[in-house]
């Protein structure tokens, strides 16, 4: 089974060569582009997931 950060890289690495391509015509900037999107991407799932960590997991907790 695929793990989630795996999913996400591959998910990042597909629509990042696909604007890339849609957007950019010369080699350079789509080197650029590409490598912002992705690291973006990547890098924003990363942030959201440490800025999620502190929080509870499992189900909420009975009122008394």
């Amino acid at each position: 089974m695929l793990s989630h950060f795996l999913l996400m890289v591959l998910y990042a690495l597909i629509v990042s060569l696909f604007f890339t391509l849609l957007w950019r015509r010369e080699r350079k900037e789509q080197i650029k582009l590409f490598l912002q999107i992705f690291l973006g991407m990547v890098g924003g799932g990363l942030l959201v997931a440490w800025l999620m960590y502190p929080f509870p997991s499992g189900p909420p907790a009975p009122i008394p």
